[in-house]
């Protein structure tokens, strides 16, 4: 009920909207949904980390809630900590919407921790531990590359799946 008002408002305001909701590329044709789902699958679970040259712009910029990641560069050290950080990393995609130069993803992350996991309520050791998260993230793209993301992901749940905290 709830995605189809989304995509109503979306068409009354005259938003071009083009939506799929799968844990894969299979029946997404749109080249920036693929190109969206492939960073997701290929380069953060699939550790394919020569995959970001191709995807990225240059001079982009990744905005989470905390912190900044600007450049190529920094995108090659972010996932180079995801290695780290989890032994095993899954995204599966519940939603995906386009408008324009934007696609819109609501993904669930399910990981095995490797090492220390940093977020804005600290650092903590999660190595062997289950952790799951869910996130909304926008991606922004230019020239068939992301120029800009903006994560909304939930850290909290991720440290009480975690076990790290526990609900009172």
């Amino acid at each position: 009920m709830l995605k189809a008002q989304l995509i109503l408002t979306l068409m009354v305001v005259g938003l071009p909207v083009g939506s799929a909701a799968q844990s894969g590329s299979a029946g997404v044709q749109d080249p920036q949904q693929k190109l969206v789902l492939s960073c997701f699958h290929d380069v953060l679970d699939g550790e394919k980390i020569e995959l970001v040259d191709n995807m990225f712009q240059p001079n982009c910029e990744l905005h989470f809630g905390s912190s900044d990641v600007k450049g190529i560069a920094e995108v090659h050290g972010m996932v180079e900590r995801i290695k780290t950080t989890y032994s095993s990393l899954a995204t599966e995609v519940h939603d995906i919407f386009e408008s324009r130069d934007r696609v819109v993803v609501r993904v669930t992350h399910r990981a095995t921790g490797g090492g220390m996991l940093r977020s804005r309520m600290g650092t903590y050791d999660i190595k062997g531990k289950t952790i799951s998260w869910d996130a909304i993230v926008i991606f922004q793209l230019k020239n068939g590359k992301i120029v800009e993301e903006w994560i909304n992901r939930d850290e909290l749940g991720a440290l009480l799946t975690a076990g790290i905290l526990k609900p009172n």
